[in-house]
């Protein structure tokens, strides 16, 4: 399962770029894994849409690795699904037995519309790195990532831009710079011209991730990075189909 890690300060807005990206995978028929990390409960992430099913928390015991804790954790709540899926299984077939009895018995059928469907399997980990990070020179997060998304607040101090060894800035696939609403307009542009200047390669994309401002963006270039082309084309005309 590919793994798309939202790294950055903890002020940054990083539960509120996964909650987006959350819903925005879904909308185009993909399951996410939402994967917190760090001292905190579910609750943030549940009132900002997350399915409890396809939620889990990394809390490793101090000392132990947080990168692998996230990687056990990640297994667990597929294996978890799979789990709760089989059960869902076994109580179709035996309420289908259940009911040939009654059948018999001339007792009346009992309807199945109290057991909850199966779940999808998640497609991929949507996981923010809280408790990974120093500033920005986690190795760490850097390897744990297949597509590393790296928040930074608008404004943030130039120098911390300009710091040498910012690896989550230097690897970043991509840059989403935040809070751009609740900042100056004159240090939001500084912010933007720099990095821009200094990675001219990477897509930097300044978002309002409140209100899902530009998020469609970033979910584009996510798309980009990990979707296999026939499938990219045919989310495509599903959305063409929906908008006839």
């Amino acid at each position: 399962m590919k793994k798309i890690v939202i790294a950055g300060r903890n002020d940054s807005g990083k539960s509120t770029i996964l909650g987006e990206l959350y819903k925005g995978l879904k909308a185009k028929d993909i399951q996410p894994l939402a994967i917190g990390s760090g001292v905190q409960d579910e609750k943030p992430y549940l009132l900002k849409g997350i399915d409890a099913t396809y939620l889990t928390i990394a809390i490793p015991a101090p000392g132990e690795d947080v990168v692998g804790d996230i990687e056990r954790v990640t297994k667990n709540a597929v294996n978890q699904i799979k789990e709760r899926n089989s059960l869902i299984q076994h109580a179709r077939k035996a309420l289908d037995e259940l009911n040939k009895v009654r059948s018999v018995l001339d007792l009346g059928a009992l309807s199945q519309k109290d057991i909850p469907r199966e779940a999808a399997l998640p497609d991929i980990a949507l996981i923010e790195a809280v408790g990974i990070n120093d500033g920005y020179k986690s190795t760490a997060t850097r390897k744990l990532a297949d597509i590393l998304v790296t928040v930074v607040p608008a404004g943030i101090k130039n120098e911390i831009i300009m710091e040498t060894g910012s690896i989550l800035l230097d690897e970043a696939d991509i840059i989403v710079v935040t809070k751009i609403d609740e900042t100056p307009r004159d240090v939001v542009t500084t912010t933007l011209k720099l990095l821009k200047r200094i990675y001219s390669h990477k897509p930097i994309i300044p978002v309002v991730a409140t209100q899902g401002v530009h998020m469609d963006l970033v979910l584009d270039e996510l798309l980009k990075r990990f979707i296999d082309p026939l499938l990219l084309l045919d989310l495509q005309e599903k959305e063409e189909v929906n908008e006839a």
